[in-house]
């Protein structure tokens, strides 16, 4: 995924170097989650795979120590970015309806009994 031109300044001034290690020395030019090459054909998608390095337990830009960084192929990438996604969306819903309150709730509760 490309840095979009405003988060730039958030990631570390090393970050080719981090990101080209993690792709080609670490990962040895492969998605690290379904194995597939880069620049051949994804055994699924048919497409061609570009290896992209992917925030897997901090998506901030700042949070780029080798341990939170993955190549992933696009299709693993946009899966991982999609999960994310859903899950702050379900957290934005419960928090605006007033869900997430109730059950923080009723877990205190049920502690103290």
């Amino acid at each position: 995924m490309p840095i979009l031109a405003e988060n730039k300044h958030r990631y570390p001034k090393d970050w080719k170097l981090r990101s080209r290690f993690v792709r080609f020395y670490r990962a040895r030019n492969r998605c690290e989650w379904c194995g597939c090459e880069n620049y051949q054909p994804h055994p699924v998608t048919g497409s061609k795979v570009v290896l992209t390095v992917a925030h897997i337990f901090d998506d901030r830009p700042e949070a780029s120590g080798l341990l939170n960084l993955a190549a992933l192929c696009q299709r693993c990438h946009n899966r991982h970015d999609a999960k994310d996604r859903r899950a702050r969306r379900r957290a934005r819903i419960e928090m605006e309806s007033g869900q997430q309150d109730f059950w923080m709730n009723v877990e205190l509760s049920d502690r103290h009994e």
